[in-house]
């Protein structure tokens, strides 16, 4: 009687973790379709120098692509095709809320991602002490 208790247990434990991973695995949506066409991204030509925005997910969208249709076996973020000169010459960029600079990221060597190379201002850094209350 004993052992049909504990084998009752141990099977009900097993159907449980079994429910559980289940359930936490397979919810929500992840990847691509939890971005929202309309949010933007600063994107910036290597060549031309032209920026320009574009949407986050449709960024995401053509580097898949751009990779699937180049592998390599270390995974290496493809330039994107530019819009105003048709090279394969475009990276993701971020955009100055201080004085509307468009830049490619760790344009400052050793510093914030965002820190901008024209003003030295940093949105990162202004969080940061705002949260810590040193302003």
């Amino acid at each position: 009687m004993k052992n049909l208790v504990y084998g009752g247990i141990i099977v009900g434990c097993i159907l449980l973790a079994v429910i559980v991973f289940t359930v936490t695995r397979s919810g929500g949506s992840a990847g691509l379709d939890s971005l929202s066409d309309a949010e933007m991204t600063w994107v910036k030509c290597m060549k031309c120098g032209q920026s320009y925005e574009m949407g986050l997910k449709q960024y995401y969208e053509e580097l898949n692509e751009k990779a699937k249709a180049n592998p390599t076996p270390m995974p290496v973020a493809h330039p994107l095709t530019c819009q105003k000169c048709g090279q394969d010459a475009v990276r993701k960029a971020v955009k100055c809320e201080n004085c509307g600079e468009v830049f490619f990221e760790y344009s400052v060597p050793n510093d914030f991602p965002d820190r901008c190379p024209k003003c030295k201002h940093s949105a990162t850094e202004a969080k940061r002490k705002a949260r810590l209350g040193q302003q």
